[in-house]
């Protein structure tokens, strides 16, 4: 895998010399897109899932982040920028690729429920089709290049492919960790020399769809020491050491690829973990078995898989929290396909020349989910896991930046730049459930087994980060409705009554901790965005607010399905009420109990008004000016610019304006 030699395969037809004026005609006209990539560069577009401005700007000020200060030094960018409603990575993304608003692309949440179904059958909107053109999709219409790596929305399922796409596959088995039993060789065949006996192990990998897997592993000794010394391994899914998939030492990381019928690439990463080297004691990691899906050319998909192997598993949480692996071990399961996303992204982009290229980095996220430690009221809120937690999180700005780094290494002096991000993230220090409000008020009943029972209940709630849509299980609209038309508007009315007057009446933790951690936020938003003194009173009642003694509702807006009256989402995916909560508050999905502790650190989804809601924009490369705007920007500007950049008509679908004062 990974090997060094670059395979170069054009996706261009290769014409004969014919002199004649209709052929060399049609010849111009299949090479032209890439004639025109060579000479008005690539426009590429970076998104860093969860990337906040103000950690950005802060790690860009502390040295951490030295790429993005000469990017921001060299090139432009937004002060003051906001995402759509609601802030979730799903709806965020898609807009940022169109420049539409949720109503249009039907991204109205990261899951949503789709009428004419089982009330609890949902959808997954990373598997979903946007209901208005994409960038890579309408780019291509208009006769140019383009090329999407793991970017949401980009699934090439959904027949709304680039040219070149490589996306998420499936997940055929989870991370797993056992003991190896070893033992002399009965039919290993083809075995090399070994200075102690040679030892071998088995395996077995239950994968998703009853293709199990086995995994055989033979151990060698090539050290002549006089000491039970193994040192060499080799792995293989024939007992075979000339059909080898892979051979590693003990304690390296090393790839395992596997053959799946209806799959582009399937694998996983693998150590074999011990201290000794006599095979007493040997774990086996190996990371979950993941898939994806390439799509191109004749010639792209292979060539893509000859260089980087399979497509990697992004991270193993899990594991870590378990204990399997260590912080490091973790830190390099996502370096890996942090890289693994970025390389292949930049040889499309020097291989086969696309005019837009637009790919996609997630650890900032998951590492902010799980470890933004940053209020009092917080689980587990303590100074020293506090510090420990800000190194976890400046660590996934450090590697977002060698990312920045690599990608600007890359360009030639006609390429453009867009660092993007779709929301940013705050700290949540408990959950909600809306659906033990919903079982509460007699609107949602379960079974003896605790499932929902669609036969009796009349509303059911599907949560996405600090949001959730109910839908009312209507007659004619639902599969199996039983709620009558006619006491739709009633049965609405009885769910925004019973969220109106929820109050959280726990007690988090002491005013005085709630003010100095307040006080200190404000104080560095102030220093450090430059604001003058009315947006410095405005921030101050949204820093100080919660510390007051009246208890708040902890759904901060409660909107029924007159969307277009409320400013909010109108489409048919969208619930009948609408659910958003209040800082602090993650939604979830089960029934249990009303309001509860949380594992989950940080999230989004909420007011994009909200300083720890806000992304960034950042551009740099041919005909971007140097500099920056304080001017209201929204990352649905960030489509029709690239169309203005481009030279390209935008579609009519488009919510957003051109950031013209960005360009030369």
């Amino acid at each position: 895998m990974n090997s060094k030699q670059t395979t170069r395969i054009s996706h261009q037809p290769i014409f004969k010399k014919i002199m004649t004026a209709s052929l060399l005609l049609m010849s111009a006209a299949f090479s032209a897109p890439t004639a025109a990539a060579a000479e008005t560069g690539t426009m590429i577009i970076l998104s860093f899932d969860g990337m906040r401005h103000d950690f950005a700007e802060k790690y860009i000020l502390n040295g951490s982040m030295p790429h993005l200060k000469k990017l921001k030094k060299e090139g432009w960018h937004a002060q003051n920028i906001t995402t759509v409603s609601p802030s979730l990575t799903a709806a965020s993304h898609a807009s940022i690729a169109t420049g539409a608003k949720p109503e249009k692309t039907g991204f109205v949440s990261n899951e949503f429920h789709y009428s004419g179904r089982k009330l609890t059958n949902t959808k997954d909107a990373f598997e979903a089709n946007i209901r208005v053109s994409p960038l890579w999709k309408e780019v291509k219409r208009q006769g140019k290049v383009t090329a999407a790596v793991g970017f949401p929305g980009s699934n090439p399922k959904q027949k709304n492919e680039a040219d070149y796409s490589i996306y998420y596959g499936d997940i055929l088995a989870e991370s797993s960790y056992e003991t190896l039993d070893f033992n002399p060789v009965a039919q290993w065949k083809n075995t090399p020399k070994s200075f102690s006996i040679p030892q071998e192990a088995h395996m077995k990998i239950k994968l998703k769809g009853n293709r199990d897997r086995h995994i055989h592993i033979l151990a060698i000794d090539s050290s002549n020491n006089h000491k039970k010394d193994y040192d060499r391994f080799y792995l293989s899914e024939t007992p075979d050491a000339h059909s080898t998939n892979t051979i590693t030492a003990m304690n390296t990381w090393g790839r395992f690829p596997l053959h799946i019928e209806d799959a582009d690439t399937a694998g996983f990463i693998f150590k074999l973990k011990g201290s000794k080297n006599d095979l007493s004691s040997i774990k086996f990691y190996r990371t979950a078995v993941t898939t994806s899906l390439i799509k191109g050319p004749e010639g792209f998909k292979e060539a893509i898989i000859k260089r980087f192997g399979f497509f990697p598993d992004q991270d193993d949480l899990p594991a870590y929290k378990k204990g399997w692996i260590s912080r490091k071990e973790y830190e390099e399961i996502n370096e890996n396909f942090a890289n693994w996303l970025a390389d292949a992204s930049l040889f499309i982009k020097t291989e086969y020349k696309p005019d837009l290229l637009m790919f996609y980095e997630p650890h900032i996220d998951l590492e902010e989910h799980t470890f933004l430690l940053t209020d009092p009221r917080q689980p587990g809120y303590n100074e020293k896991t506090v510090e420990k937690y800000e190194t976890y999180i400046q660590w996934a700005y450090e590697q977002a930046d060698e990312i920045i780094g690599k990608t600007m290494a890359a360009m030639s002096e006609n390429d453009r730049l867009f660092i993007v991000s779709d929301h940013g993230m705050e700290p949540i220090h408990s959950r909600l459930s809306p659906n033990y409000e919903l079982k509460k008020a007699g609107l949602l009943k379960l079974n003896k087994k605790g499932e929902v029972d669609l036969s009796q209940s009349k509303a059911y709630a599907v949560a996405s980060g600090t949001t959730a849509h109910i839908y009312i299980n209507l007659k004619g609209r639902e599969k199996g409705g039983i709620v009558d038309p006619k006491d739709y508007e009633k049965v609405q009315n009885i769910i925004v009554d019973t969220f109106k007057v929820i109050k959280d009446e726990r007690k988090h933790t002491s005013r005085k901790k709630l003010f100095s951690y307040h006080f200190n936020e404000w104080r560095d938003h102030v220093t450090n965005d430059g604001l003058d003194w009315q947006e410095t009173k405005d921030t101050a009642y949204s820093f100080f607010s919660i510390i007051r003694d009246k208890k708040e509702n902890p759904y901060e807006k409660i909107i029924e399905t007159d969307w277009k009256k409320a400013k909010m989402i109108d489409h048919p995916n969208a619930g009948d009420v609408w659910l958003s909560a209040a800082p602090g508050y993650l939604i979830g999905k089960d029934a249990k109990q009303a309001i509860g502790p949380t594992t989950e650190l940080g999230s989004h989804g909420g007011d994009p008004e909200r300083r720890e809601l806000r992304p960034v924009f950042y551009a740099y490369g041919k005909d971007i000016m140097y500099g920056e705007t304080k001017r209201r920007l929204s990352t649905l500007d960030i489509a029709p610019t690239v169309y203005r950049l481009m030279e390209l008509k935008s579609p009519s679908f488009i919510d957003g304006k051109p950031i013209i004062e960005l360009m030369k």
